[in-house]
């Protein structure tokens, strides 16, 4: 190998590290934060009957957030079984643990 061909990769394997260092990790992290902020609003409204609707007060009417978390169903309502799952499987697992005394 010659040095211009070196030189070519190591400026290859920098800019695909900037790429996924500045672009696609932010990205990354920005859609993670949505999901979970979506699957936090979800829990707190069938679990604790919780509504966002009542602190905007007149402005419910324009920002119908309960409508709008309805809308994301096809995504939250998936993970959140997924995660019922999870917890099943670790109650399963955690009750068939032989006791100690």
């Amino acid at each position: 190998m010659d040095v211009a061909s070196i030189i070519t990769i190591i400026i290859a394997i920098v800019v695909i590290y900037c790429i996924i260092r500045f672009v696609v990790s932010p990205l990354i992290r920005l859609i993670a934060g949505i999901i979970v902020f979506l699957i936090v609003i979800y829990i707190l409204q069938n679990y604790f009957n919780f509504s966002f609707n009542q602190f905007l007060g007149p402005f419910s009417k324009y920002i119908d957030i309960d409508k709008i978390i309805n809308s994301f169903n096809w995504i939250i309502s998936p993970i959140a079984s997924y995660i019922n799952k999870v917890v099943s499987f670790f109650k399963l697992i955690w009750g068939n643990v032989p006791k100690t005394y």
